[in-house]
């Protein structure tokens, strides 16, 4: 499963890294590059513990749109469709998911606040995310609930990500001229 994970996290690395070169012809293909960016997104969400490029993707193509807002929405969906994969591995009750170190801290969290700790663990950049989906499962608290909680959260943070790195990128490019 972990040589699964490592190529699919290529895979979707080089698609995010490809987006800026060939950001003329992405644009140009409108509606097909927020399909690649949707697909990056799900395959993001879908790895378990291996964060970080679903950020990218955002940036990305926020860079090559010059528009924060639909990248961010589009990545967050995605994403959120992908960390299905961890809520219905705690509702099977895997048992690999209760011997992550994390599993039991998280547990707690989600039995006192619920759906709260989903939406605050979504909106910060952080690997804990899959196990609390996960627990979320393994609670109980309902597909619809947990998709809500997280969409809402990750997209707050897909959005100051997107802001971001559109801003630094516009610095950039003056610093250049």
């Amino acid at each position: 499963m972990l040589w699964l994970q490592i190529a699919l996290l290529v895979v979707a690395m080089g698609g995010s890294i490809a987006a800026i070169p060939f950001a003329g012809e992405i644009r140009e293909a409108g509606w097909t590059g927020f399909i690649l960016l949707f697909l990056l997104s799900v395959q993001s969400g879908a790895l378990f513990m291996l964060p970080g490029f679903g950020f990218a993707s955002i940036g990305a193509f926020a860079i090559v749109f010059g528009d924060p807002w639909l990248p961010a929405l589009v990545g967050t969906t995605g994403q959120v469709i992908g960390e299905m994969v961890s809520y219905l591995l705690g509702a099977t009750g895997s048992p690999w998911i209760r011997r992550q170190k994390a599993y039991l801290r998280v547990e707690a969290w989600i039995k006192r606040w619920g759906l709260l700790v989903v939406f605050v663990i979504a909106a910060v950049p952080n690997p804990v995310f899959d196990i609390a989906g996960a627990v979320a499962g393994a609670a109980g608290l309902g597909w619809k609930r947990f998709f809500v909680a997280s969409w809402a959260g990750r997209l707050i943070k897909n959005v100051i990500i997107a802001f971001l790195v559109l801003g630094g990128a516009s610095l950039f490019e003056r610093w250049l001229s």
